[in-house]
């Protein structure tokens, strides 16, 4: 029986925002960094820092959302890995604040240190701070929530079979990825695109999914999640 459900779109849209702003906020708070004088850049680029910065607050409260959303689901067919799926989010999220706030940081420093010539140490080590973050959460922990949130998914059947391999498959690439690089790997950047797409990809088509079609639950299994009205198609 497939039904769609309030919750199983929202949970679509938050996937769409948090990739969205994922992106666009991780663009915009980073690229300053890539440049050797990058205090100099971020003090001429502060507007656009700031404004990733807040990008990437949005999606810390989008992944939160999504797995506070999901929790009714998932729990019926595992209540433990149902929590821990909110755990490895919320941990993604924070470590996307600890960058987001090294930014933050970078940007009063850049306005002290704007005459100055070469990164103090303290902009190498706020610098360094966003990296890790970012490895640990948007890399190692969203990773992890895949692997919990897809076998989920193909345990209860509650999306088509293929999508859910096709999410794991991506999940389990992109966590060599983000082992190899916290191990000091310098992959090319068209190996870190090709380990990342996967996951990236099948976050758009599960989106679209959840917001076309819902959730598939089988009645003899499942009884609807408390507190979901079913739309009828």
């Amino acid at each position: 029986m497939s039904v769609r459900t309030r919750d199983a779109a929202a949970v679509g849209i938050l996937f769409i925002v948090a990739s969205v702003t994922a992106i666009l906020g991780g663009s915009l708070a980073a690229l300053p960094l890539e440049d050797a004088d990058y205090l100099l850049t971020i003090a001429g680029q502060d507007t656009q820092v700031i404004s990733g910065v807040l990008l990437l607050v949005i999606q810390t409260v989008a992944v939160v959302g999504i797995a506070v959303l999901l929790y009714p689901v998932l729990s019926r067919e595992h209540a433990g890995l149902a929590l821990g799926y909110i755990g490895a989010r919320t941990i993604e999220g924070a470590m996307v604040l600890v960058g987001a706030l090294s930014v933050l940081a970078l940007v009063t420093l850049s306005r002290d240190q704007a005459e100055a010539v070469g990164a103090p140490p303290l902009g190498d080590v706020l610098a360094s701070t966003y990296d890790w973050s970012y490895l640990l959460g948007p890399m190692l922990f969203f990773s992890v929530s895949a692997l919990i949130l897809y076998p989920l998914l193909l345990r209860g059947r509650l999306v088509p079979v293929w999508l859910s391999i096709w999410g794991l498959a991506g999940g389990l690439l992109l966590l060599a990825r983000t082992i190899a690089e916290m191990y000091g790997a310098d992959l090319s950047g068209l190996a870190q695109g090709l380990l990342a797409a996967p996951i990236g990809i099948n976050e758009m088509v599960l989106a679209l999914w959840l917001i076309i079609k819902g959730f598939t639950l089988t009645p003899a299994r499942h009884s609807a999640p408390a507190g979901l009205e079913h739309t009828p198609r």
